[in-house]
């Protein structure tokens, strides 16, 4: 029991520094009361981002070479995370304007602002960070009525001083970045997250290697013997340390990885199951549907009609 609750610190503690790195290097991209007919589109960004709605109301969707998605409209309050990559596009109407950034008028007179935001970009770089954003999903949305009580405070704040425009009121939204986007994650995570499984594995440098490959590639038809050369260990030293470490088998481990993996390709609507499965090295989608009612309880079906 106390190696148990020792390695549970560890763990904690390793991931308690990935996130204080993140929060830190997270700067203000864009912030700015808006007026009229705006949008702001985001193709393929390089950086994870945040925004906030700090004033009004704005319509939220995926664009591109992204499946787009219907466009959801968000009041303020509303905080969103995207991964990187994802092109999307924030706008006043629920289809975006062909807008670049030269044409839209950031600064508006005050008595003419209907609609605000705040938009952060995260610096912050390293394998594990990037394995990191790798296991989370492509977007989040957290209206006001979802947040914890403290991320809402936060989230207030920066709306007043976005919203007053006082003097410094930049420099404190751009201050108060790390303790939004350190709750904004936790609140993503769940504190159940955060001892075990494939997060556990992101600073253990053998397991993080391994890790990346499944990432990368969840079809290949992974063996025991085939991750533990990844991690430069006998199979019996890999098989120990991925239990211990993350609280899975390494097969456990590639399911979870795989499903993951299952949930966010199901957010995309024109990718059939057959796909799917392919990608994620089954032979069919009965056998992929299969696996993912084992672990979800649900058909892939069912997942995608009500996610």
């Amino acid at each position: 029991m106390t190696k148990t609750r020792d390695q549970a610190t560890k763990t904690s503690d390793s991931l308690n520094d990935l996130l204080n790195h993140i929060a830190r290097d997270t700067e203000l991209h864009f912030e700015s009361g808006l007026c009229g007919a705006w949008t702001l589109a985001m193709t393929n960004p390089q950086h994870v981002g945040f925004h906030l709605v700090t004033r009004g109301h704005c319509w939220f969707g995926l664009s591109e070479d992204q499946q787009e998605l219907t466009a959801q409209r968000l009041d303020e309050g509303a905080a969103i995370f995207v991964n990187r990559g994802i092109s999307h596009f924030l706008s006043h109407t629920r289809v975006p304007l062909e807008l670049s950034h030269n044409q839209l008028k950031q600064l508006c007179e005050p008595a003419h602002i209907n609609s605000g935001m705040v938009c952060y970009d995260v610096l912050a770089e390293g394998q594990a960070i990037d394995l990191f954003f790798q296991l989370l999903p492509r977007y989040v949305i957290f209206t006001s009525a979802q947040q914890t009580d403290t991320l809402k405070s936060i989230i207030q704040l920066i709306r007043t001083e976005a919203q007053l425009g006082q003097p410094g009121a930049k420099a404190a939204i751009q201050r108060l970045s790390d303790v939004f986007t350190l709750h904004l994650l936790r609140q993503m995570l769940g504190s159940n997250q955060l001892l075990n499984g494939p997060f556990a594995a992101l600073h253990d440098k053998h397991l993080s290697a391994v890790l990346a490959a499944l990432i990368e590639h969840p079809e290949h038809n992974w063996s025991v013997p085939d991750m533990a050369s990844r991690a430069f260990l006998s199979e019996s030293a890999f098989a120990e340390r991925c239990y211990r470490i993350t609280g899975l088998t390494p097969k456990k481990l590639l399911d979870q990885v795989r499903l993951h993996i299952a949930t966010t390709l199901l957010q995309q609507p024109n990718l059939q199951l057959d796909a799917i499965a392919t990608k994620l090295g089954y032979q069919s989608s009965t056998a992929f549907s299969r696996f993912f009612k084992k672990y979800m309880g649900v058909t892939p079906s069912s997942f995608r009609q009500h996610n």
